[in-house]
């Protein structure tokens, strides 16, 4: 099982990945609005999508309406959803949108 520390912007322009080394987090800016969990939904569903994982083997640990969230993988160690999620990145660079 992997846990990982996510910061989320959710009203975003577009679905982007990036990492926030002086916080130590992933960060998920999203297209969902934050409001009545459409955010958690969402954000939930592009780590799935990064991770290349159902989306039922993702959940959330802490979500709430705070932006330091925490989300949990079944069937993953942290070490391989590290590797997937900077293998989602283009190299040399920390950013990458998803969209659709």
């Amino acid at each position: 099982m992997a846990r990982l520390l996510l910061w989320v912007r959710p009203g975003g322009r577009s679905d982007a990945l990036d990492w926030d080394r002086w916080r130590g987090r992933w960060v998920v800016t999203c297209r969902a609005p934050p409001s009545e969990g459409a955010a958690n939904r969402a954000v939930a569903e592009l780590l799935a999508g990064w991770l290349g994982v159902p989306r039922d083997a993702v959940r959330w640990e802490r979500a709430g309406s705070s932006r330091a969230k925490v989300l949990v993988i079944d069937g993953m160690t942290e070490a391989e959803a590290e590797r997937r999620l900077r293998s989602a990145l283009p190299e040399g660079g920390l950013r990458r949108s998803r969209q659709g």
